[in-house]
């Protein structure tokens, strides 16, 4: 899951409703969620914002472990 979908879990959003909170379309959104879409910078402010967190929180790449 991704902390994007973890996010809005969390208030109790569905995908459609929040979809439509951006003025996007619900497979627009889906593709957000999934990562198989960029995110717009001013897209990520907006969710981010109905969200109640900083872009950081969300987008920033988890660490990782780099073996040889």
């Amino acid at each position: 899951m991704s902390k994007l979908e973890q996010l809005r879990k969390e208030k109790g959003i569905g995908q459609s409703a929040f979809a439509e909170r951006l003025g996007i379309a619900s497979s627009t959104y889906c593709q957000y969620e999934k990562g198989a879409r960029m995110i717009p910078v001013s897209t990520a402010i907006e969710i981010a914002d109905l969200l109640s967190v900083k872009v950081e929180d969300i987008f920033l790449p988890m660490k990782f472990t780099v073996s040889k």
